[in-house]
């Protein structure tokens, strides 16, 4: 009963979440879901500070990779190739200033763990979602863009449902505990019928094989997001990423799968309409 009361509060926390991004595409078209994901990647962002710096005192050095991986997000979103020479200095200059700071400490291990920590960081809330903005860019972008959300939270919702059910045999305990072989293959079934529905009504002019294709690789993959998160969370010794959402936690942990599956549709779309051309 407790699993299922959970599942409803999933479910309203998303139903709510879902309205607010209508409301926005609704007044604002395309720059109402461009807002969405600036806002969310400034609270990733944030959260993510609290996973992956939680042992850091120096509120320079956390400042500093807050703010640089806001703005490695902000450019690559007007141009992915400029967005990697950002990432590269701003990289550049988190190490810099993590030497600056705590070079007199002569605590190198905290110099080196801030700066993997940042490079990881910069790649997870800065260029990863990206991706999912520069979607929003190509020839019937929304729908695509539409196509990432109903994959990742249709195989969200069925690795759940499929993992209550039927779920024995864990995939990675050491990571997640609660995954399961079955779930997994319930979430890749999700993201299927999510594709051909989003290939029916939304995408009829691109081969059925490849959005169904698409849908299952980036599903898959989107679900190797939940493990990643999972993994920093587990590492730090936090159960949740934030509270804004009741029944998910943080935002990170509703767009986790997102973030991993997004460069993997982008690519996607680039290629068939490529050949389509």
């Amino acid at each position: 009963m407790t699993t299922w009361k959970s599942f409803l509060t999933r479910a309203a926390s998303a139903l709510v979440a879902l309205a607010i991004i209508f409301a926005l595409y609704y007044f604002l078209q395309v720059n109402g879901l461009k807002i969405i994901i600036a806002i969310a990647v400034a609270l990733g962002a944030w959260e993510l500070l609290s996973i992956l710096f939680k042992d850091e005192p120096s509120k320079t050095l956390k400042s500093a990779f807050f703010f640089l991986s806001f703005f490695v997000f902000l450019v690559s979103t007007m141009a992915l190739n400029l967005g990697a020479i950002v990432f590269a200095i701003s990289l550049i200059a988190l190490c810099m200033i993590s030497l600056l700071k705590l070079h007199k400490t002569g605590d190198l291990q905290r110099m080196t763990k801030f700066q993997a920590h940042s490079a990881l960081g910069l790649m997870y809330v800065g260029l990863l979602p990206s991706f999912a903005f520069r979607l929003l860019d190509q020839e019937s972008g929304v729908f695509w863009f539409i196509f990432l959300l109903a994959v990742v939270f249709a195989g969200d919702t069925m690795a759940y449902c499929f993992g209550v059910l039927f779920g024995k045999h864990k995939v990675m305990p050491t990571v997640s505990p609660k995954k399961t072989w079955e779930g997994s293959l319930g979430g890749i079934l999700g993201s299927v019928v999510a594709g051909v529905l989003c290939w029916k009504y939304l995408l009829p002019e691109f081969p059925g094989y490849f959005i169904v294709g698409l849908a299952a690789v980036s599903g898959y993959v989107g679900q190797f997001g939940d493990f990643f998160e999972s993994l920093l969370k587990r590492v730090a010794d936090v159960k949740d990423s934030g509270k804004i959402m009741p029944g998910h936690g943080g935002v990170l942990d509703r767009i986790d799968a997102v973030l991993f599956a997004s460069p993997v549709v982008l690519l996607g779309v680039v290629i068939v309409s490529h050949l389509l051309s």
